[in-house]
């Protein structure tokens, strides 16, 4: 693990506070709050307020936080990457989830680009294509083709035709 050049850290935070996460501000707020905390510095942080969801995302240098909070069921899922791996990913995760006043908290940690274990970065296992599979895909990219020449045709026939107007016009 010591070649992982990044880490990514997927977090559930359960039975949070309904008050805290409900409010677009207090989410913010949480989420520099973690930044602080980490003593790390965020360039920027975009929060979208949606109907039944709160949605950030928090972006500073080599790293980047995204947060989903579900109100009405009392979750927030995040997901934080460090690129060489300058932040402290369990301490921003225990910040929010004291912010958030999570009682249960899931985490799952992902080494990225460990280039010390080339093994894993290699598919498992081949996936293999029956002739009639392949015949189905071709026949599918051949009908999606034909259809962008169809588009792009027709476009081309009406720049073709406005050009045709704009000479008879100067004639």
């Amino acid at each position: 693990m010591a070649d992982a050049l990044g880490q990514q850290l997927l977090i559930d935070l359960y039975a949070c506070d309904e008050d805290t996460i409900s409010s677009a501000t207090s989410v913010q707020e949480s989420v520099a709050t973690a930044f602080d905390l980490a003593e790390h510095e965020v360039d920027e942080i975009s929060c979208q307020v949606m109907d039944d969801e709160i949605i950030l995302i928090a972006i500073a240098p080599k790293f980047h936080l995204c947060l989903h909070t579900y109100p009405a069921l009392g979750y927030v899922a995040g997901d934080m990457y460090s690129f060489e791996n300058e932040v402290p990913l369990t301490l921003m995760m225990k910040a929010l989830r004291k912010s958030f006043r999570a009682e249960k908290v899931k985490a799952t940690s992902v080494q990225r680009a460990d280039f010390g274990n080339e093994r894993d970065m290699k598919p498992r296992r081949q996936t293999k294509i029956t002739t009639l599979g392949r015949v189905s895909r071709t026949r599918i990219q051949l009908k999606q083709t034909g259809k962008k020449l169809k588009s792009q045709s027709a476009k081309v026939f009406k720049v073709i035709a406005k050009k045709g107007k704009g000479q008879k016009n100067n004639g």
